[in-house]
C-alpha cells in the first residue's frame, strides 16, 4: 500500500512539470517600446518562477519530513500540479499583456484558425 501511494506522489510530480514557468529570454521584438519593459517583464515573471520554487519546496519538505510519523502527510504533495498551475497562469498572463500592450504582438484566437473552404 505505501510503496503504491509514493508511485502515485511520483507520477503525479512527473506531470505537474508540464506547468513550468516560461521565462523570455529574447524580446519578441525590437522595438523601442518592447525592449524598454522587457527586463521589467522578466523580473515580473521571474519573481513569479521564485514564489514557485519557494512554495513547492516547503510543501515537498514538510512533507517528505513528516512522512516519517505516517504516510498521510504525504498528501499535501499533492497540490503540487495545481501550484505550478496556478503560477503557470499567472505569467502567461504577464507575457501576453506585455506581447500585446507593449510589442504589439496580436495573440490568434481560436475563430481565426479555422478552415478555410479551400483547404478542404
Amino acid at each position: 500500500m505505501y510503496s503504491k501511494f509514493i508511485r502515485i506522489i511520483i507520477v503525479l510530480n512527473l506531470f505537474s512539470f508540464v506547468g513550468c514557468v516560461s521565462i523570455p529570454f529574447n524580446p519578441a521584438n525590437h522595438t523601442e517600446e518592447c525592449l524598454a519593459y522587457y527586463y521589467q517583464t522578466k523580473r515580473q515573471v521571474t519573481e513569479v518562477f521564485d514564489e514557485n520554487t519557494l512554495s513547492l519546496g516547503l510543501v515537498i519538505t514538510l512533507s517528505l519530513l513528516n512522512s516519517a510519523f505516517s504516510p498521510i502527510f504525504l498528501l499535501p504533495i499533492l497540490s503540487t500540479p495545481y501550484i505550478h498551475y496556478k503560477n503557470k497562469v499567472k505569467s502567461d498572463e504577464i507575457l501576453t499583456q506585455w506581447k500585446t500592450e507593449r510589442c504589439g504582438i496580436r495573440t490568434m484566437n481560436s475563430e481565426d484558425n479555422k478552415p478555410r473552404p479551400t483547404d478542404l
